[in-house]
């Protein structure tokens, strides 16, 4: 059942229909696959305890302070000035602080923030500048609970 090619001779075709059909069958096949969609991930830092949403509750915090007792300032001025003044203190001084803690949190989840880009390959740039903006602003409100609100006592 062999047949024999003779050295010159073409040999016989070992597929049993037509080539071009395979062909053009693996080129229909093939935009198929380089069309797929490629879906960027969307990488959001979520750390588990959130420090800047904290840090929201301690800047209302601050407020609170410093409404209620210049409220009781103004209710002690009836009765004494010096009393009012004492009061005005209190919130500023309590107002300033609860804001440098807020600061200072915020600073912290911006450093946080900050390695993460840092791990996953992205510019930390903006989270670090974001920290070190806090940081000075957290200093510069002890500074002025140092140098202005305690020194009036």
């Amino acid at each position: 059942m062999t047949t024999e090619v003779a050295p010159h001779s073409h040999p016989e075709s070992l597929f049993v229909g037509n080539i071009s059909n395979t062909v053009s069958e693996i080129q229909n096949e093939s935009p198929i696959i380089s069309q797929q969609q490629i879906e960027p991930i969307n990488l959001k830092y979520s750390p588990e305890v959130n420090l800047r949403t904290r840090s929201y509750f301690v800047f209302a915090i601050g407020l609170t302070f410093l409404i209620v007792f210049m409220n009781s300032a103004v209710a002690a001025l009836e009765y004494s000035v010096v009393d009012a003044m004492d009061y005005l203190r209190l919130a500023n001084t309590l107002c300033f602080l609860s804001f440098a803690i807020a600061f200072f949190m915020n600073a912290s989840y911006s450093k946080g923030k900050s390695a993460w880009k840092l791990s996953i390959g992205q510019s930390n740039w903006i989270s670090t500048s974001g920290m070190i903006f806090d940081i000075i602003l957290g200093i510069l409100c002890i500074l002025i609970i140092v140098f202005v609100f305690i020194p009036m006592h």
